[in-house]
């Protein structure tokens, strides 16, 4: 049996939130997308004000086809950009949906 390396081990101090990207992206370049979407979601309903982790839910909707969520995680995310304060962050969000999606519904 391999022995793990010390890169392996996650921080002691990583949040809940940052352990959960990590897993994602660790699932999404062992090529498992389906995966990388569920833990995606998990994230941002847990963390339902942060933008970021909703535009990562949106793109890997994306990527696997699920074009109707990724529509509705992006445009979560664009509300919430709005919401804060980030009108240009917002409206990069809505291009994204347009260039992902091609729907000039943004």
């Amino acid at each position: 049996m391999r022995r793990r390396t010390p890169r392996a081990v996650p921080p002691l101090d990583e949040s809940a939130e940052a352990a959960q990207l990590r897993r994602a992206w660790r699932h999404r370049r062992k090529g498992d997308e389906r995966r990388a979407m569920v833990l995606l979601r998990e994230a941002a309903l847990a963390n339902e004000h942060d933008a970021r982790i909703w535009t990562f839910y949106g793109v890997q909707c994306a990527r696997i086809g699920r074009l109707d969520e990724a529509r509705r995680a992006l445009q979560q995310a664009a509300w919430v950009r709005d919401r804060n304060g980030e009108p240009a962050k917002a409206n990069v969000t809505r291009s994204l949906i347009t260039t992902l999606i091609g729907d000039e519904a943004a």
